[in-house]
């Protein structure tokens, strides 16, 4: 018989880890009509539809009897209205109703974006190995590889996916401009504010050397072939080369990545060189959890509070919790609830309430752990032919290159 992990009633009914020993508990006692499972002498809740029936009635009465001044009531912030449109806004409601998550990309709009740069440029000027000085010193081992590739080429594009400040992108920029290969420099970002850092540095670090081009695209969703259309088409298309850069493990931190794989890989063409850097799972990476810019701080941390603040969501209402999930292979950090809310959102059409009860987690920012193998099956499953693959001597970050298999 299929049983539910308590893990899984938390999370399915959003109610406390509490709430379902007691279910347990009154199961054994009579007072409560469920089917229970022993697994190696532990009791669980037998996964049946009569189960499902019973619990869902469960928490349907308690809300309603429960008292009032445990339940709070938030509106978010007009800057909620103005930062997001109206498609952003029904994703977050969608997110925190189905998965009680908040999609990590919608923390780098507005002043997200500044904290972000600060937290990035931190990182750079770190001695320690970090995601943003071993993907420059990965991308700078490398380079002569990549120029093997590219050597038959005139001309390289660069697109930049999650573009961030454009760091780790600078000494490849330079390389190639001392080579007299750069074409195009196509940032792509969900955020309008990073674009704009992006093209700042650009143009104080190449001036009129490179002409930065911007666009605001969801790599869950949008295609960027569009852009690549008038490379295509010309005479000496042959002599161009398209390399998409996927710097710092972005995709690691989307609940299904693989959806991004799948836009990535059918924006590029048949020659066209994909660039990945991500940090590995280790014993060391599982522990890590370090986003403020002063190390050390156990509060929220700014690159991930954007959305949080922008919702209402005092910091009395919820305590951080930062855990390695060895089921799902993440690094988490979510939102202990200490008290059930009422998210009240407005749309053109009227209004949609969100409950989510006290003892419930929102995550607010995952990493998936993987292995250098895991990371090579990846793409092989999204039908990319992986060309080479590099570690740092830590063994903690890789880098691959790859392209898209052609049949």
């Amino acid at each position: 018989m299929l049983y539910f992990k308590h893990s899984e009633l938390v999370k399915k009914f959003g109610v406390s880890l509490r709430t379902v020993h007691n279910w347990v508990e009154y199961a054994q006692q009579g007072r409560l009509p469920l089917s229970l499972h022993d697994e190696g002498g532990r009791l669980y809740v037998a996964n049946t539809t009569d189960n499902i029936a019973i619990l869902t009635d469960a928490v349907e009465k308690r809300k309603k009897y429960r008292n009032t001044n445990a339940v709070k009531t938030i509106t978010p912030t007009p800057e909620f209205y103005e930062i997001y449109n109206e498609k952003q806004i029904y994703d977050i409601a969608t997110n925190l109703e189905i998965h009680h998550e908040i999609p990590r990309q919608y923390n780098y709009l507005d002043q997200g974006a500044s904290h972000w740069d600060k937290y990035a440029i931190r990182l750079a000027q770190e001695e320690g190995a970090n995601v943003v000085n071993s993907t420059i010193k990965l991308l700078r081992i490398g380079q002569s590889y990549i120029d093997d590739l590219l050597s038959k080429y005139k001309r390289v594009n660069i697109i930049d996916i999650g573009v961030g400040n454009a760091y780790p992108t600078r000494e490849l920029l330079e390389h190639l401009l001392e080579q007299k290969k750069m074409g195009r420099y196509i940032a792509l970002d969900i955020s309008p504010d990073i674009l704009k850092i992006a093209q700042h540095n650009i143009e104080k670090w190449f001036g009129d050397k490179i002409s930065f081009e911007g666009y605001e695209c969801d790599i869950n969703y949008d295609r960027f072939s569009d852009l690549l259309i008038q490379e295509y088409a010309k005479k000496d298309a042959k002599d161009t080369v398209n390399v998409v850069l996927l710097l710092g493990g972005t995709l690691a931190n989307m609940r299904t990545p693989d959806g991004a794989y799948k836009v990535i890989h059918d924006s590029m063409g048949i020659n066209d060189l994909l660039i990945y850097t991500k940090k590995l799972d280790t014993q060391t990476t599982r522990q890590y959890f370090d986003f403020n810019l002063n190390p050390g701080k156990t509060r929220l941390a700014e690159i991930h509070r954007l959305v949080v603040d922008l919702l209402n969501i005092d910091e009395s209402y919820y305590d951080v919790e930062l855990s390695y999930n060895s089921e799902t292979k993440q690094r988490v950090e979510c939102l202990h609830l200490k008290k059930s809310l009422i998210i009240r959102f407005k749309f053109k059409e009227g209004e949609r309430e969100i409950e989510l009860n006290k003892g419930s987690r929102i995550l607010t920012w995952r990493a998936h752990q993987q292995s250098a193998t895991t990371v090579h099956e990846q793409f092989e499953q999204n039908d990319f032919y992986l060309l080479n693959s590099m570690q740092t001597d830590d063994c903690e970050y890789i880098l691959t290159v790859s392209k898209v298999k052609s049949d």
